[in-house]
This record gives structure tokens, sequence and C-alpha cells, in this order.
């Protein structure tokens, strides 16, 4: 009778797990590389850079979507995906707000600030959990720009989240 009860809690923990996972979009956790191109195939995005365990898609420059979608695999399945948003303090705090509001006290708080080569870089990222899923979203202010991105990790055993 316990070998039962021991496999039924262990199938119900693999389901969970698998629910957990974030989708974002057609994007998913625990998606394969192939599986991946093969969804962003009717994206029609420029410009692909793929490096070892990264694969960074983006728009021209001249293109007024401005998408740039980063996605980060652990032994080939989808851990991480980051999604580019238009920039700007105002837009940082209501994304802010609209994650509290969705998953209430943050689970960590970055606040950096280092110069580099154009001078000041200041870093704000703020992180929520969500069952085992790291929601997060990052601000960086430079001199000359900024940059907004929201970021969904799943716990993997090639780096800690949230990163």
């Amino acid at each position: 009778m316990h070998t039962k009860t021991a496999l039924l809690a262990l199938t119900l923990l693999a389901f969970c797990q698998s629910v957990q996972a974030f989708e974002v979009g057609e994007f998913k956790s625990g998606m394969t590389r192939n599986q991946l191109r093969a969804t962003l195939k009717s994206w029609n995005f420029e410009n692909s850079i793929e490096t070892g365990d990264t694969l960074m898609v983006y728009d021209a420059p001249d293109n007024p979507a401005g998408r740039r979608y980063v996605f980060i695999f652990c032994n080939d399945k989808l851990v991480g995906f980051d999604q580019e948003l238009a920039a700007s303090f105002s837009n940082f705090v209501t994304v802010t707000g609209n994650f509290n509001t969705q998953y209430g006290s943050p689970l960590k708080l970055v606040a950096l600030h280092n110069v580099v080569g154009t001078g000041e870089k200041n870093t704000m990222a703020i992180y929520w959990r969500k069952i085992s899923d790291v929601i997060g979203v990052r601000y960086i202010l430079q001199p000359n720009s900024e940059q907004l991105t929201t970021t969904y990790q799943v716990s993997n055993n090639c780096w800690q989240a949230p990163r």
C-alpha cells in the first residue's frame, strides 16, 4: 500500500512541476531548441544570435515593432525567457505594480550602480516567485539609453534562478 501511495505522490509532484512551468505566448519552459526554432519561424524576426546556452532574436533598428527576445537553455531545454519592453521609468513602475498585484511581495530586489565606459550605469531588478517559477522586471539606466526587460525563469541544474 505504501508503494502505491508513494507512486501517486511522485506522479502528482511531476504533474504539478509541469503545470508550474512558465508559458508566455507560444513559448513554454521545457521546449527544446529545435521546437523553439520551429515556433519562431512564424514570428519573422530579422536577426538572431545563438551562443552556447542563449538564443537572441530581434528586429532591425528601423522596424517599428522593436521586438527583442532572449531564450536561455539548460541541457537543451528552455529555462529562461527575457522580453524587452518600451523602456521608461514610468513603464517600469507600471510593470512592477502589475507584478506586485499578481504575485504579491517580491522575492528579491537588486539595486546596482557601477561605472562603465560611457558613464554611470544604474540597475534595478525585482523578482517574484510563482510556485517554482521566478518572474522579474529589470530596468537599466545608462547615460544615453535605458532598457526595460521582463524575465521568466524556472529552476534548473545549470544556474540558480533568479540570475
